[in-house]
């Protein structure tokens, strides 16, 4: 993996949709060069790293570059350069202890490369540095799918409150008394049904706008049946996400699925502590002289962090694992409270995550 030294020319780029903005510095932070590109223009921008130095002391950084950076990205790691991702959080922290709260296309790209320079830790290869091709094929299709997915859960959610208000106004209090769930099938299909059939006087339009709720309800829960079917023949296909899988106990193959969306590879990370400072399941130090506290912490990857929650919750469960909750139950008995006693479980959970996908192949 990648080091600065001496000889390390960071390049920080600052990306948009249609143009990006690159500033080049040495080891020491003084600019040697800015230059504006365009998606048509990247022939452009590889030939002026090619002028800064030997392509083993380049360093490239970007933040979180979404999908407006693909293409640039792209081209970059089909010619072997070294990417690094910087999260969003550490450039923003530099602007405001910056004497210049100045912002620009150009400073916003130094401010990326002045990350890379002195919090270089702190940040991450670019899984497209450091993955192959299948690994990235499989990261690139759960993430496109588990993002369709979870807006179809928050549009479920959604419908589900508001039939819950506009059923309430229609058949009163005891609407839901007949089904064991307001929404399962044999609900559904009475709701529509007896709209259809028996309108009420003067609640025609209520139960109209009842009745194409249902149905998007029910399209909404079909999508998310079939993408998530989906998911898991993707998923039973990968090493990484069967190892996840079958080594750990409340890890369904969708949850998996959804920590290697987000990891892409293991190599990325130097080690078990580096990967559940990532996830944000380790704690942030407060120390003076004798006294020392530990504070959550709120920055990380939340969706991994997400995963890890899940997993947990799992775990300590009726029916969880026994040593999950044997080490939860531990960490109540020394003070901690449940909160805080299902973070260090979380923890734990981060690193046999490392354990076992550092050894899945």
């Amino acid at each position: 993996m990648q080091t600065l030294n001496e000889n390390s020319v960071v390049i920080g780029v600052d990306v948009h949709k249609y143009s990006h903005t690159a500033v080049a510095m040495n080891a020491w932070g003084e600019e040697r060069g800015t230059l504006n590109f365009t998606n048509n223009t990247l022939e452009t921008y590889t030939n002026w790293l090619d002028h800064l130095g030997p392509k083993e002391n380049i360093v490239i950084g970007l933040e979180d570059v979404n999908s407006y950076g693909i293409h640039l990205v792209h081209d970059l790691r089909n010619k072997n350069y070294h990417i690094r991702y910087v999260p969003a959080i550490l450039t923003e922290r530099e602007r405001n202890k910056s004497t210049k709260h100045d912002k620009s296309d150009s400073v916003d790209a130094k401010r990326v490369g002045k990350v890379i320079l002195t919090k270089y830790e702190d940040t991450l290869p670019a899984k497209e540095s450091i993955a192959n091709e299948e690994e990235l094929k499989t990261a690139q299709a759960l993430d496109l799918l588990l993002m369709e997915r979870r807006d179809l859960v928050k549009e479920k959610t959604l419908l589900k409150n508001q039939l819950h208000v506009l059923l309430h106004q229609y058949y009163g209090d005891h609407y839901r008394d007949a089904f064991k769930k307001p929404f399962n099938g044999k609900a559904v299909a009475f709701y529509r049904t007896d709209l259809d059939q028996n309108a009420a006087e003067g609640k025609i339009v209520l139960g109209t706008s009842i009745t194409r709720r249902l149905g998007r309800l029910v399209l909404v829960e079909d999508q998310i049946t079939s993408i998530s079917k989906e998911v898991e023949t993707i998923g039973k296909k990968s090493e990484e996400v069967m190892a996840l899988h079958m080594n750990i106990h409340g890890c369904g193959i969708v949850t998996a699925c959804s920590i290697m969306a987000e990891l892409v590879t293991v190599r990325r990370f130097k080690g078990k502590d580096n990967l559940a400072s990532y996830a944000g399941v380790s704690p942030r130090e407060h120390s003076s002289g004798r006294k020392r506290k530990l504070h959550t912490n709120p920055f990380g990857n939340r969706r991994f962090n997400r995963a890890l929650h899940t997993i947990a919750l799992s775990q300590i469960a009726c029916k969880g694992d026994p040593e999950g909750k044997e080490y939860y139950r531990k960490k109540q008995k020394e003070g901690k409270t449940k909160l805080w006693a299902l973070r260090c479980l979380k923890h734990q959970i981060a690193k046999r995550v490392f354990q076992t996908l550092k050894y899945a192949k």
